[in-house]
């Protein structure tokens, strides 16, 4: 018989089962048992009911296949860690799946439950999910990155926020800035946590109270930067430098300096958090806390490939990796 005339009701009348167990098979279902599923399968791949290589992954459990799950395909943070990812995947041997959940936890739970989510041989998860234990039902490799849960069960692969925040914070007190104000989003993760706590701590150290109404917080989006940064602006004791906490945020607050006929870096001063393509090209360029965005995703997939390869072997603790930032000091923060 060719293959190419060999349907789903071939394999399950070769098999003894029914059309709904061969199907419940292909998708990973659990609802079959072991027995079943190995029969099915060796009928698969004795009929080449799909091609070759999907029907030997299917039997060996290998696919040559890594996900990475980002909230944001936009965001050039996400896209950075993407790049980095696949230029390690390809060079490993492996294809590469990109899924942007949208910052959704229900899409997030979707993909995992899903014919790929569950065929995948790894991932590389910059998840949305708040708790750590929907983490700790992940059945397969994983590596977290940038999002971090200390009790997961996962290695994971970050940036110094704290320091990051903490560094940029200092700059601005060393040219002379008192009244300081923060943008940024929910504190659910670590990295906004964090940013937040390096602020605090670096204007405490050099005995400046941090003032509530120079905290803004919205949503990690560029609106809500444009938002609170006119907010700011626009209140009766402004700030004289602002920290963007992310770099969709510091592309709002630039915007709405702009909108405000402010001149930047003189007017009011900015330092954000990442690069962004306005804060290269606005005139002076921004301040930006940089970090190796795709650095990230390059030791997150060689981490996640070696996991893969010695899944035989007894996992110990987790491990975190913890990559510097740096300060890149360009035209935007004023000496008062």
């Amino acid at each position: 018989m060719s293959n190419r005339n060999i349907t789903i009701k071939d394999v399950a009348k070769q098999a003894n089962v029914s059309v709904a167990t061969v199907s419940r098979v292909i998708n990973g279902l659990d609802r079959v048992s072991d027995a079943t599923r190995k029969r099915v399968l060796k009928i698969i791949q004795e009929l080449n009911f799909v091609p070759n290589t999907m029907a030997a992954s299917m039997v060996n459990k290998k696919t040559k296949m890594l996900s990475v799950v980002v909230p944001d395909i936009q965001n050039p943070f996400y896209t950075a860690v993407i790049e980095g990812t696949v230029e390690v995947a390809k060079r490993e041997g492996f294809f590469t799946l990109v899924l942007s959940t949208n910052g959704d936890e229900t899409e997030e739970e979707e993909f995992l439950e899903s014919f790929l989510g569950k065929n995948v041989d790894g991932i590389i998860m910059i998840g949305s999910h708040k708790e750590a234990d929907f983490y700790r039902r992940i059945q397969k490799p994983t590596i977290l990155v940038d999002r971090y849960f200390n009790d997961c069960g996962f290695d994971g692969v970050m940036i110094d926020n704290y320091r990051g925040a903490y560094e940029a914070i200092k700059h601005f007190i060393e040219f002379g800035h008192e009244r300081i104000a923060i943008v940024d989003g929910e504190h659910d993760f670590n990295d906004g946590k964090d940013r937040f706590w390096g602020y605090q701590q670096a204007m405490l150290e050099s005995g400046l109270k941090p003032d509530p109404d120079l905290h803004k917080q919205g949503r990690w989006a560029e609106d809500e930067g444009y938002r609170m940064t006119t907010e700011l602006l626009q209140s009766k004791k402004p700030p004289t430098a602002i920290f963007a906490a992310n770099n969709v945020l510091c592309k709002g607050a630039i915007r709405a300096i702009r909108d405000l006929n402010l001149e930047l870096g003189e007017d009011i001063s900015l330092i954000g958090f990442d690069e962004n393509e306005l804060a290269q090209f606005v005139k002076p360029q921004v301040t930006v806390v940089r970090r190796p965005t795709r650095e990230m995703g390059v030791q997150a997939t060689e981490l996640l490939v070696r996991k893969i390869r010695d899944a035989s072997q007894e996992q110990g603790n987790p491990m975190r990796v913890v990559l510097s930032v740096e300060l890149l000091k360009r035209g935007s923060v004023k000496k008062m």
